[in-house]
């Protein structure tokens, strides 16, 4: 593709032609008149200027539309993500580039899920990320004298673990966070619609929280055996299973869905990102989600609907003016009387 080519597709994705537009400050829909030279038009009603990324993440951008494409292509057909780095090195951009990209389309991927209450089949369940403590400087190798005194005593053999640090277990503990994902499953296809949030524990609220937000009333919901849940049975039908003795039950109760979706954004964690600060820990998992739920589509389609949706979100909240100083004040942790 060319610039001019780039362009238009972008024009296509965001008003479905290259031929009329919508002005963004009256709404007229029209044929406005076109400056080639800055690819802006000026609208024949309120004579207001716009291009075909005002008011999108996009606005302000510095990178030709066929740089953005490229990256966007890259973005969308990894299948556990790619990390900032990775991109900056394969696209011939700097660091933070790359790094505001990726958020930029993480945000717009979070901000237009589908928000809709979840029925029939769903699965819940609640995962550890973060946080992971480090062990010990020192790696303490069993003697063969400690081993025949182990086996002496009717213990396991085996050296003893290196200890790991009080200090360096509670300052990873702090970073520690649950990510709860709800998931409707439909037979033969798996999970179809995933949505999630992150809480600092899978207790009561949080699935009072869920409960509440994103199932519908007398949906089949089935989690594992953690008592939190123990007040589904009241709102939804609820099944259990106990995965301290099995993965599923002889009748095929289990929530291998959630499971699944846990399996990813491990990859993710461990393989791409290595890394997920509990400030950003939820546009991850929310790209994730975005994955798994488009896991069967074609590259063609998760590259057009990522643009689409990067295009009618409106104006980056938390990454416009990253470079002069602008963050996000907090973490995204749910709020129960919200």
């Amino acid at each position: 593709m060319s610039e001019e080519d780039a362009f238009k597709f972008f024009c296509e994705v965001r008003w479905g032609n290259q031929t009329t537009q919508s002005c963004l400050s009256c709404g007229a829909i029209d044929q406005h008149f076109f400056r080639a030279s800055r690819r802006q038009w000026r609208c024949k009603h309120c004579d207001a200027y716009f291009s075909v990324t005002t008011k999108t993440v996009w606005a302000d951008r510095k990178l030709s539309f066929k740089k953005l494409l490229l990256m966007l292509f890259v973005f969308t057909s990894s299948p556990n993500g790619i990390s900032a780095s990775s991109l900056s090195r394969k696209l011939g951009v700097a660091y933070k580039t790359a790094w505001i990209f990726c958020h930029k389309l993480r945000e717009a991927l979070m901000r237009t899920e589908d928000k809709a209450l979840m029925s029939g089949e769903v699965h819940v369940d609640g995962g550890h990320f973060g946080g992971k403590p480090r062990s010990g400087q020192f790696r303490n190798k069993a003697k063969p004298e400690a081993i025949a005194e182990k086996i002496k005593l009717g213990k396991s053999q085996g050296a003893k673990r290196s200890k790991i640090s009080r200090a360096n277990f509670e300052r990873k503990k702090r970073n520690r966070r649950i990510v709860m994902v709800v998931r409707q499953v439909t037979p033969g296809l798996g999970g179809v619609r995933t949505r999630c949030f992150l809480a600092k524990a899978e207790d009561d609220s949080a699935a009072r929280f869920i409960a509440q937000n994103y199932i519908e009333k007398g949906a089949l919901v089935r989690t594992d055996e953690c008592p939190a849940y123990s007040m589904f049975s009241s709102r939804f039908i609820h099944e259990t299973v106990e995965h301290s003795k099995e993965y599923s039950t002889i009748d095929g109760v289990n929530n291998n869905q959630a499971e699944s979706f846990f399996s990813r954004l491990r990859r993710s964690e461990y393989g791409t990102f290595h890394r997920m600060m509990a400030r950003y820990m939820l546009d991850y998992c929310n790209e994730m989600t975005w994955r798994e739920d488009h896991r069967r589509t074609t590259e063609g389609f998760r590259f057009t609907d990522a643009l689409r949706r990067s295009l009618i979100v409106g104006y980056s909240r938390w990454w416009r003016c990253y470079g002069e100083g602008v963050r996000r004040g907090s973490e995204l942790l749910f709020n129960e009387n919200k």
